[in-house]
């Protein structure tokens, strides 16, 4: 029969169709290209200097910027001197006592010095400024007992006096008492260390830049306490310390010089403690605000010095409002009582 023929026909061409189907190209892909990818540049870290916090210069080997602070009360008075290791201090506070006279807090941070001295009594005043340091080693030989309260409540520092450490310091034979107590900067901060391990470095006291902004030209000042005076003299290097009229001499034949003298106007304020002769013996107040004179690199930056509490850092700025950069370098602060102002030429 021709009909089944006819079947067959047809589904063998569907086959023939579907075949030539099969065998066609598929459509060409367009190629899209590879995103360009931008190497990140590694960013450039500069190494922050490391410094001595005060005074903002970079240590020797023999130096360690982690160790805690050390301050020490030494006699100011003309048979104290010569006195022994206050070149090695960073900073020094000169503060007005009884009678008119003057004596320092000396601080040693980086630097480390075999003979210290002569060591002597605490004072009130010294609360406010140890606090500063926001946890020290403080020495002394001796206080009235009512001059100590206000420093164990905030001056934050280890006490450690020869009454009670006869073994950390010693008697010098050839000088009379009681200006005749030394000891070590080493010996000194081993026993606070050993009362307080959490000890640490001190933040710094100053902001210090290698050049001065602003100021005059000033190659001397002077300044002077009811029965005390000194002076500071720029030789084109450094400031050279003069005291009572004379040349402040070590007794390793140094002269007492610092990279910066900062003379702050203070009011002094009643302890209501009396030395034995009677004297009285002034606060030195260092919180609140007054006027600082800044003498650095043979000029002088005026401006005021501000300090809100007894737990705030203190802080020199000029007329502008601006900070005062120190020289980096040894500091000593005078505090000078506000009736007297500095004789600057």
């Amino acid at each position: 029969m021709r009909f089944p023929r006819l079947i067959i026909g047809l589904l063998g061409l569907s086959l023939l169709a579907a075949a030539c189907a099969g065998g066609a190209k598929p459509a060409a892909v367009a190629n899209t290209p590879s995103p360009t990818v931008s190497a990140t540049p590694t960013p450039t870290v500069t190494p922050v200097a490391v410094t001595c916090p005060l005074t903002g210069v970079a240590p020797t080997a023999a130096q360690n910027v982690h160790r805690p602070a050390l301050a020490v009360k030494i006699d100011n008075i003309n048979p104290a001197r010569p006195q022994a290791g206050v070149d090695h201090a960073d900073v020094v506070f000169e503060e007005q006592v009884e009678g008119g006279l003057t004596r320092l807090l000396a601080v040693f941070q980086c630097d480390s010095v075999g003979r210290v001295g002569p060591v002597r009594s605490a004072r009130t005043s010294d609360a406010d400024m140890l606090a500063l340091l926001h946890g020290s080693v403080f020495a002394y030989s001796g206080a009235n007992p009512a001059a100590l309260p206000p420093i164990r409540r905030h001056g934050d520092a280890v006490m450690i006096s020869y009454d009670q450490y006869g073994n950390v310091f010693h008697r010098d034979g050839s000088r009379p008492a009681p200006h005749n107590v030394f000891s070590s900067t080493q010996l000194m901060l081993a026993a606070g260390v050993a009362h307080r391990h959490g000890l640490t470095a001190p933040k710094p006291l100053f902001t210090y830049a290698p050049t001065a902004t602003g100021g005059t030209k000033a190659t001397a000042v002077g300044m002077s306490w009811p029965q005390a005076s000194a002076s500071w003299h720029w030789n084109g290097k450094t400031w050279l310390r003069t005291q009572n009229g004379t040349a402040d001499v070590l007794t390793g034949g140094n002269r007492v010089q610092a990279a910066n003298v900062v003379v702050m106007s203070i009011k002094l304020g009643s302890t209501g403690l009396r030395d034995v002769l009677g004297n009285a013996s002034p606060l030195d107040i260092t919180v609140g605000s007054g006027k600082v004179w800044v003498f650095r690199d043979g000029t002088v930056i005026t401006g005021t010095w501000h300090r809100a509490k007894i737990s705030s850092p203190l802080q020199f700025v000029d007329a502008a409002g601006a900070p005062i950069a120190l020289s980096p370098g040894r500091t000593w602060v005078e505090l000078l009582p506000h009736q007297t102002l500095p004789k600057i030429s």
